[in-house]
């Protein structure tokens, strides 16, 4: 049973350390678990997994890997041992870099005598629409590329699948639970969308049985964030 502090992971897309203990601190530890984003990573090094763990949260690191097996391979390597909760690589790259990584992050966490960190799949970024697949070369639109890119990830090992929330239901559909699904693109009804183009509210992304809901600025930017967790928590509550 996955606890509600868990369900909620708050993105942080943001570049400096002091906007990051601010972030810490504001968000008063009222989720479990931070998504730090490649704008903090390259500009601030990965001493940040340390400064966010020392408030007490755990890390999702979003790497978003993408190279050849063995480059991947030697990149988790280095990740495993900073003793995370995820990182996040993209299911485009394949089934020999998926398989590649999850060998090493086994191998290293084993050495370590560590839990390993959970691997989640990227499918199709929520910024990209069927358009937009058009253009690059894809000859499916979105909701089939991401159930391909599903079902490659599940066949070579991953933990978990990213995705929007509107592919969500067809996912649990076609490959069922045993997997888990975290979600970026998640508004409230006055929200804005920012660059996101596929996206939908935190109940619907829940009901269709999303396990972890991906929130940013709809959290981040806001005044009172306790009270914009807390509506978040009453929207999952509500859908479980």
């Amino acid at each position: 049973m996955i606890k509600l502090k868990d369900r909620l992971i708050v993105s942080i897309d943001i570049g400096s350390i002091d906007a990051l203990k601010a972030l810490c601190k504001k968000i008063n530890n009222k989720v479990n678990t931070l998504k730090l984003g490649l704008e903090l990573i390259y500009n601030q090094g990965l001493k940040v997994v340390d400064i966010v763990k020392s408030f007490g949260y755990r890390v999702m690191l979003d790497t978003k890997l993408l190279d050849i097996p063995n480059t991947v391979s030697g990149a988790v390597n280095g990740i495993t041992n900073m003793g995370i909760f995820g990182l996040t690589i993209h299911t485009v790259g394949g089934k020999d870099m998926i398989e590649a990584a999850k060998k090493k992050l086994l191998e290293i966490s084993k050495k370590q005598k560590i839990i390993p960190p959970l691997l989640f799949g990227v499918t199709i970024l929520t910024s990209l629409d069927d358009s937009d697949l058009k253009s690059i070369g894809f000859r499916q639109n979105y909701l089939n590329s991401v159930l391909g890119l599903v079902r490659i990830g599940l066949k070579s090992g991953i933990d978990g699948i990213i995705c929007s929330p509107n592919e969500v239901a067809e996912i649990r559909k076609n490959f069922g639970k045993d997997f888990f699904i975290a979600t970026p693109g998640i508004r409230l009804k006055d929200d804005s969308s920012g660059d996101q183009k596929r996206f939908n509210t935190p109940g619907a992304a829940i009901a269709d049985g999303a396990d972890f809901l991906i929130v940013g600025r709809s959290i981040t930017e806001k005044k009172d964030t306790d009270k914009a967790i807390d509506l978040f928590y009453q929207e999952i509550e509500r859908n479980l």
